[in-house]
């Protein structure tokens, strides 16, 4: 398991946009795609055995070229702030299956619920997932959206984030070895409510006008 923050300057560039609290909500939501496009780039990358070699035919030869298997992968936005991840990356992958899971956090005990799971019942070990939830702060709900995932027998996950705190990478990297974690940025704080500080407000909210 690896946490890879992004060096790219065009992701800390939109990161600066989600976190201006006067960014407007279709300008926040252009941001946080944005970031997910790039770090969905380099997670995909990452992972072995999504990839096969085809022999197409140009305008002027034929030629052998390399091309995804996309049906293999599945993208799990988690409601409702993933869904501002999810246009750009199915832009990227036209044919990636979209599982979408909803769990809502419990403001007094923090415990995520879940509301809904569309997960497949049955995967290829071939399959790769990737999940996107913009922040990664105490750590609860992707717990538990990680733990029904591997409970599928999935073996290749990437997480995409624009944020996570110091906390949720101590958790999570002694949690789940076999997971890799994408981020914006890794910020040092959580508040007394459980949110990221610095951090960029409630993602949810903010991407949807709330």
């Amino acid at each position: 398991m690896a946490v890879i923050k992004s060096e790219n300057v065009l992701v800390e560039n939109w990161l600066s946009v989600a976190r201006d609290k006067y960014t407007q909500s279709e300008q926040f939501r252009a941001a946080i795609e944005n970031i997910a496009v790039i770090l969905f780039s380099d997670a995909i990358n990452d992972v072995q055995g999504i990839t096969v070699k085809k022999d197409i035919k140009t305008p002027l030869k034929r030629t052998k070229v390399k091309c995804l298997e996309q049906k293999r992968i599945y993208i799990i936005p988690v409601l409702r702030a993933g869904l501002s991840m999810l246009p750009g990356i199915k832009n990227m992958v036209p044919e990636a299956k979209v599982a979408h899971v909803g769990l809502y956090r419990n403001e007094k005990n923090l415990q995520p619920y879940w509301y809904l799971d569309k997960l497949p019942k049955k995967i290829s070990k071939h399959s790769a997932f990737f999940i996107l939830e913009p922040m990664l702060a105490t750590a609860g709900t992707i717990t538990t959206v990680l733990q029904r995932v591997l409970a599928l027998g999935a073996i290749k996950i990437s997480v995409i984030s624009a944020l996570m705190s110091h906390h949720a990478k101590i958790k999570l990297e002694k949690k789940f070895p076999q997971v890799n974690f994408y981020v914006a940025s890794i910020d040092p704080e959580l508040n007394q409510k459980g949110y990221i500080v610095p951090g960029l407000g409630d993602a949810g909210d903010r991407a949807f006008n709330m």
